[in-house]
């Protein structure tokens, strides 16, 4: 029988003790997930970057990462930067004058900034612009690291429906009823206990159930939204967030 694992990662910077870690597991027939250990904060090692394999081992899960187990990650950090931003710095002529709203900066934000403005009023943080950036190269390495060592592969931008190892962004404070407030009730009876709302603990196992909506599509929580056809090209230059279906008609 297939298992599935969400692997929840709050990205926090190069330096400091707060990067929240959470890992849940379905066994494709129960009602709710099994946390098998509760989610923490901690920092980086110093000489090396994370695996996949590690995380899974830290968080104990008893499952074997090599055995029949789809996986997801859900990372709290942009993926990606504004494709406009990366063109300036590859040194190409790019065209950009000043925006009527903040938003609407395509060097500041990405289409899925945009995006999770219009339909859920609430602005992103900039890649480019905002201190976020620090934990977005954090996250884009080990990205990178991932996909080339471990078979996972990062979505949107490699589009590979159907892979069992994926890597996905996500955006806690969509599912908050407020900030440093707990998660909407579609979402918490499936959290753990005991843990702190507000804390990088807690965003990890959000992040987790995010990771777990994308890889059980829908068979025990909502679906996430997908970038549309539309939207695809530049989503695989820029990434995107995933946000829940649910949150869309609220």
């Amino acid at each position: 029988m297939t298992k599935f694992m969400g692997l929840g990662w709050d990205v926090g910077g190069w330096m400091g003790k707060n990067h929240g870690l959470a890992v849940c597991v379905w066994d494709g027939e129960s009602d709710c997930v099994v946390w098998p250990s509760q989610p923490f904060a901690t920092a980086m090692p110093k000489d090396r970057l994370w695996r996949v394999s590690d995380l899974v081992e830290m968080m104990k899960s008893g499952d074997s990462f090599h055995e029949d187990i789809r996986i997801t990650v859900g990372v709290d950090a942009p993926l990606g930067y504004p494709e406009l931003f990366t063109q300036l710095l590859n040194g190409s002529k790019v065209k950009q004058t000043r925006p009527d709203r903040e938003i609407d900066n395509r060097m500041a934000y990405r289409q899925t900034d945009r995006y999770i403005y219009k339909t859920r009023s609430k602005k992103p943080l900039s890649a480019s612009f905002d201190r976020i950036g620090n934990n977005a190269t954090v996250a884009m390495l080990h990205a990178n690291q991932w996909r080339e060592e471990e078979g996972f592969t990062l979505e949107p931008q490699d589009n590979s429906n159907g892979s069992s190892r994926t890597i996905i962004e996500v955006y806690p404070a969509l599912v908050k009823m407020a900030r440093y407030k707990k998660v909407q009730p579609f979402l918490e009876k499936q959290m753990p206990a005991g843990l702190d709302s507000g804390t990088d603990a807690y965003d990890a196992a959000i992040c987790a159930l995010y990771a777990m909506a994308y890889q059980t599509k829908g068979k025990l929580l909502p679906e996430l939204v997908h970038p549309k056809v539309a939207e695809l090209d530049q989503a695989r230059h820029e990434g995107w967030i995933f946000p829940f279906e649910q949150i869309e008609s609220e």
